[in-house]
C-alpha cells in the first residue's frame, strides 16, 4: 500500500538527477537521498545512475544479505509517483521473498562471502593480464600473416574475457564490497577497450535488467518501428525479416564496431534506446574521452607503425568480429528465444502500462539458462550460462552461480514455476534460430495489437 504524499508525475522525478538533488521512486513512493549519497555503503555512483527513475526492482534485487535499507528509506520520503515512465510490475509474490531468504541462509551458512572471494579477484587478475598480453604479441612479436591473423582472433577472445568477468561483474557491483572498485574496474575497462562503461550501465544495469524484453523499455530488444530484425510480436514485419535468421547471426559480429560508435549517443541524446541517460561525473567523461584516444592509438596508430595498412586492418576486423560474436550469441540465447515471453507496452506518447505480476517471476518467464554443470562453459560465458540466478541476484558473484541453480529450481518447483534450461549451448543457439525463423516467417507470429490500458504479454 502507497503511503499518501505530494504526487509527483514521472517527468517531475527525472529532474531530481544529480549529486545535489537526487530522487528515486521505489513501489511508489518517491524519496530524496541526496542526503544519503555520500554515506551510502555502496558508493554514490550507483545511486546517482539510479537518480530520477523508479528503480524498485534495482532496489530488491542488490539488498540481499540485509532488509536494513528498506527502514533507512522511509525518512527520506517526500511524496509518491502519480505516473510511469516505463512499465511497473505491481504484483509482490512470495516467490522471490522465499527465493532471496533461502540464498541468504545459504551464504550465511556456508560462511560465504556473495561479492567477494579469492576464486573471483584472481578470475579478474588474469583477464586483464591475458588481455595485455595478447595484445602485445598480437602487435609487436611478429608480422608472419597466418600467425598475426591467428593472434587477431585470440585477441579478440581477450577483450571478450575482459567483458564477461570485469565489466559485466563490475556495472553490477559484484566484484568487491568497494565502490571504488567497481569504478576504477569500469574505467579501466574504458581505457582498454575503448567503449563506454558508463553507457553501458544505463543500457545494461536499469534498462535491460529492470525491464528484460519489455518492447519500448528494454534496450536489448528494440524499439523503432523500422528494425534489421524482429524478435516481439509488438513490432512490424517487413519483407527482408523472412531472412533473419540467416543474415542476423552474421551481422551480430557487428556489435563491436557498433557500441564503440554509437555510445556517444549516450553522452550527447542522453539516451540509450529508451533509456535516459543522466549526466555523467567529470571521471566518467573523462574516461570516456580517454579511452577513445587510447584505443585510436593502441588499435590504430600503434599497429601501423608495425604492419602494413591492409594487414593491419585484417587484424583489426577479425578482433573485432570474435569481440562482436561472443558477446551477441552469449546475450542473445539467454532472452531472445520461443520459449521465453515478450511484453509490449503502448506506443509514445501514451502512458505505459502496468505489469499485473512479479518482477522476479518475470525474469522466469524471459529468461534461459544452459550448460549447467560445464565448468568451461560457465568460464567462456562469464558465468551467463546461468543467467536466470544472475538476473534474480544480479550484484552475487558470477563464481556462486552454480551453487545457487538448486536453490532457485527448489524454489520454482514450490510455486509452480518454470525454469528455463538447455542442454548445451549449441541447443540454446538453435532456440534463438529457430525464433528468428517463426518472428519472420510463421504466420502465427503476427503483431499484436498494443492497449493503454493493459500490458500485453507473448510466450
Amino acid at each position: 500500500m502507497v503511503a499518501a504524499g505530494k504526487l509527483y508525475s514521472w517527468a517531475e522525478l527525472a529532474k531530481h538527477n544529480t549529486e545535489e538533488d537526487c530522487w528515486v521512486a521505489i513501489d511508489g513512493k518517491v524519496y530524496d537521498i541526496t542526503k544519503w549519497l555520500p554515506i551510502h555503503p555502496g558508493g554514490k555512483n550507483i545511486l546517482l545512475l539510479s537518480a530520477g527513475r523508479d528503480v524498485t526492482n534495482l532496489f530488491e534485487s542488490y539488498h540481499l544479505v540485509s532488509d536494513k535499507p528498506q527502514a533507512l528509506l522511509e525518512k527520506y520520503q517526500v511524496g509518491v509517483v502519480s505516473t510511469l515512465e516505463h512499465p511497473k510490475y505491481v504484483v509482490k509474490s512470495k516467490f522471490y521473498a522465499t527465493l532471496k531468504e533461502r540464498v541468504r541462509a545459504h551464504f550465511k551458512n556456508t560462511a560465504q562471502d556473495p561479492q567477494s572471494s579469492v576464486a573471483t579477484l584472481t578470475r579478474v587478475a588474469l583477464v586483464i593480464l591475458f588481455q595485455i598480453a595478447m595484445y602485445y604479441v598480437s602487435v609487436f612479436t611478429t608480422t608472419n600473416f597466418l600467425v598475426c591473423c591467428v593472434l587477431a582472433l585470440l585477441h579478440g577472445f581477450a577483450e571478450t574475457m575482459l567483458a564477461m568477468h570485469l565489466m559485466h561483474d563490475a556495472c553490477h557491483a559484484a566484484l568487491s564490497h568497494n565502490p571504488t572498485v567497481w569504478k576504477w574496474l569500469g574505467y579501466l575497462f574504458d581505457m582498454m577497450s575503448g567503449a563506454s562503461f558508463y553507457a553501458w550501465n544505463h543500457q545494461h544495469v536499469v534498462g535491460h535488467h529492470l525491464y528484460t524484453n519489455v518492447r519500448g523499455s528494454d534496450p536489448d530488444v528494440g524499439e523503432a518501428e523500422f528494425d534489421f530484425r524482429i524478435v516481439t510480436p509488438y513490432t512490424p514485419r517487413l519483407w527482408f525479416h523472412k531472412y533473419q535468421h540467416i543474415y542476423a547471426p552474421i551481422l551480430y559480429g557487428l556489435y563491436a564496431f557498433k557500441t564503440r560508435v554509437w555510445d556517444f549517443d549516450a553522452f550527447v541524446r542522453k539516451f540509450n534506446g529508451p533509456i535516459r541517460v543522466n549526466d555523467p561525473q567529470s571521471g566518467d567523461l573523462s574516461f570516456y574521452l580517454l579511452g577513445k584516444l587510447f584505443f585510436v592509438v593502441f588499435r590504430v596508430v600503434l599497429p601501423l607503425a608495425y604492419h602494413d595498412f591492409t594487414k593491419a586492418a585484417i587484424y583489426f576486423v577479425l578482433s573485432e568480429l570474435v569481440f562482436g560474436y561472443w558477446l551477441t550469441f552469449t546475450f542473445q540465447v539467454s532472452h531472445i528465444a520461443g520459449n521465453l515471453t515478450f511484453y509490449g507496452t503502448p506506443g509514445k506518447p501514451e502512458e505505459p502500462s502496468e505489469f499485473d505480476e512479479d518482477w522476479a517471476v518475470s525474469q522466469m518467464k524471459t529468461t534461459q539458462d544452459y550448460a549447467h554443470g560445464c565448468v568451461l562453459t560457465n568460464f567462456l560465458t562469464g558465468g551467463l550460462n546461468h543467467q536466470v540466478v544472475h538476473h534474480l541476484f544480479p550484484s552475487i558473484a558470477q563464481d556462486y552461480y552454480p551453487q545457487l541453480v538448486p536453490i532457485v529450481k527448489d524454489v520454482c518447483k514450490q510455486f509452480n514455476i518454470t525454469y528455463h534450461i538447455r542442454d548445451n549451448f549449441k541447443d540454446a543457439f538453435q532456440s534463438h534460430i529457430d525464433h528468428l525463423y517463426h518472428m519472420g516467417n510463421d504466420p502465427a507470429f503476427v503483431q499484436l495489437p498494443l492497449s493503454n490500458k493493459n500490458t500485453k504479454k507473448s510466450n
